[in-house]
């Protein structure tokens, strides 16, 4: 610190620079300490008045942003309208190669299973080559 002309030392104040904001040193408290058997119930109070006061917070909020909500939401019901429209041609396309492709699987598998039924019936039958249960017997 520095000292002025008599001798005494200068204020804080004056050692800080013009354009920095002073400390507010006014605060006190309001209210004496309650006494300790009323505190429980001075805290479920204040705890109470402090719940109370969220909700109004939050129920203005939510009635702040109830118009934008519902415009978001109206944004992505025209959004998800667009993709629908996009995607019903693939989707007709798509089901009808599945379609093709189930014919042309059916009529394959019905091939396989009367060749199948052909070779069994004109396969000359050996007396003891299976079992009674239909499978080979080991030898």
């Amino acid at each position: 610190m520095t000292e002025s002309t008599t001798g005494a030392p200068q204020s804080e104040a004056q050692d800080r620079p013009q354009d920095e904001p002073q400390a507010d040193e006014s605060f006190t408290w309001t209210a004496d300490a309650p006494p300790s058997g009323d505190a429980k119930g001075t805290r479920t109070s204040t705890a109470e008045s402090i719940l109370e006061s969220v909700r109004e917070l939050v129920d203005e909020l939510a009635e702040r942003a109830g118009p934008t909500v519902r415009e978001l939401s109206a944004r992505a019901a025209e959004l998800t309208a667009i993709a629908a429209d996009r995607a019903a041609p693939l989707a007709k396309r798509a089901g009808e190669v599945t379609a093709d492709a189930s014919a042309t699987l059916a009529s394959k598998s019905r091939e396989w299973a009367s060749e199948m039924r052909a070779s069994v019936a004109t396969a000359p039958e050996e007396a003891g080559s299976t079992t009674d249960t239909g499978e080979p017997k080991s030898n």
